[in-house]
């Protein structure tokens, strides 16, 4: 009869144990995104990590360190890296054994003291107890190790995001230091054309006490070096502005760079990037950064599964107890031990899985269109970068032409001077033609340069998934 009843509940529990799961609801479908199979590290042989050394100058180079050592943002990217960190050690903590230790004691005393047919009581009683406790689940269904694997891309992700940050700073102080460059090299040409413009005053102020020309043929001359003036203070506003921008950025304060100036300018290198798709932009890290997070949020839907299927539990409790009561009772230390295991089936709280299963499901669609957006907006801006640097390219090489062609009538010139043959405001004109030319050479070229700088940035910096 034991043995029927035995088998009987056993029967009885597995259809419990099969039946048990609760309906799922109707949900959402999971979305496909659009770019998930983007592949990874195609970019490498355009891109390249560290781009900016390829330049060989030693300032910038400084200036980029120092912007990694201080950044704020990088800061906090490391806190949040660290706080992901310590959440992954806190879910690989409750998929293990709990054990933990107990001790309670309590002393009572009573007046008047208890009354007692036998014996003579007194005014206390204590109890006392000890005891370690145990539990561990059972993870049939993985809900634990999706919890991990969940931190464990979220961990990814801002692993991932702080690269992207860091090619960004590193491309933002480039930029600025190449603006400081160009700034200075107009500043250098405008202050030629200055003295240019003086030497044409005084020529024709010559001329105009020789009687040789009316007085107000001095004023084009005299307006001209004003507003050349004026365009110098207009250059150093910028080149105060671009130097306070540039020591922020590089972690110093905004003066620290008042009274320097920049190394001379370099040439971009050249690149080969003719087409920009999307398998050329997996390693980017940001686009990896929104991979891992995507990752993530699915095994966030596998654990709200896994809450459907019945739980097991198994908890241990042992340990001893002792009680004096009143000098009636005189108790001896009394040892303690339980299993108890524990099966929650999750029956009548389908509402609310269902409904939470519903919100990953959400969670999962939503990072799935931020992905495709992400992918979108690099593509985008990819292709902008790659038509910037090429453009720019083609601008330089053709104001290099430019600029060669106004040298050598500028030198054609001064010849037809010394031989007698022009004068020297014929000259002088020529020559403050070719400076021009060379300004707008000067600023075509650091153009070139940030375009340069953030192709690369834009290709993902030579950045390598793990």
């Amino acid at each position: 009869m034991n043995i029927q009843a035995t088998v009987r509940g056993l029967g009885i529990l597995s259809i419990c144990m099969l039946s048990a799961c609760a309906p799922f609801g109707k949900q959402s479908p999971l979305e496909a995104p659009t770019a998930y199979s983007l592949p990874q590290g195609q970019s490498a042989h355009i891109s390249r990590a560290d781009w900016w050394m390829q330049l060989r100058n030693p300032q910038l180079n400084r200036l980029i360190e120092q912007a990694f050592a201080g950044s704020p943002d990088l800061r906090t990217a490391k806190a949040r890296f660290e706080q992901a960190q310590a959440q992954l050690g806190i879910t690989e903590a409750a998929t293990g054994a709990q054990i933990g230790a107990s001790i309670r004691g309590a002393g009572v005393y009573v007046s008047p003291k208890p009354s007692a047919q036998q014996g003579d009581p007194d005014h206390t009683m204590v109890l006392a107890n000890a005891a370690l406790q145990g539990s561990w689940t059972f993870d049939f269904w993985g809900k634990n190790r999706a919890k991990i694997a969940s931190v464990l891309g979220q961990r990814r992700a801002i692993a991932y995001e702080t690269e992207q940050i860091k090619i960004e700073l590193a491309h933002a102080v480039a930029a600025q230091y190449f603006a400081w460059q160009n700034l200075t090299g107009q500043q250098q040409l405008l202050a030629r054309r200055v003295a240019d413009a003086a030497e044409t005053e005084k020529l024709l102020n010559q001329r105009i006490r020789a009687d040789l020309l009316p007085a107000s043929a001095a004023y084009p001359a005299v307006l001209a070096q004003q507003q050349l003036r004026a365009q110098q203070l207009q250059l150093v506003r910028n080149a105060a502005r671009v130097r306070h921008s540039l020591a922020v950025l590089s972690g110093q304060a905004p003066n620290a760079l008042d009274g320097g100036s920049p190394s001379a300018s370099n040439t971009a290198p050249v690149l080969v990037a003719a087409d920009i798709r999307a398998d050329l932009l997996g390693s980017r890290p940001d686009i990896a950064a929104q991979r891992a997070l995507l990752a993530s949020r699915l095994q966030n839907v596998q654990a709200a599964r896994a809450e459907f299927y019945p739980n097991i539990e198994l908890k241990l409790l042992a340990g001893f107890a002792h009680i004096d009561a009143f000098n009636l009772v005189h108790g001896k230390n009394s040892g303690m031990l339980g299993v108890l295991p524990a099966l929650n089936l999750p029956i009548f709280t389908s509402g609310a899985l269902q409904s939470g299963l519903a919100a990953r499901h959400a969670e999962y669609n939503q990072q799935v269109a931020l992905y495709d957006q992400t992918v979108l907006n690099a593509m985008r801006s990819a292709a902008d970068a790659v038509s910037d640097y090429q453009t720019l390219q083609g601008q330089a090489a053709l104001q290099q032409r430019a600029a060669s062609v106004a040298e050598k009538a500028a030198a054609a010139t001064q010849r037809r001077m010394r031989a007698g043959l022009d004068n020297k405001l014929a000259y002088l004109q020529k020559h403050d033609e070719a400076l021009q030319v060379q300004m707008q050479l000067v600023q075509t070229q650091n153009e070139w340069l940030t375009a340069w700088s953030n192709l690369h940035a834009q290709l993902g910096g030579g950045f390598q998934a793990e």
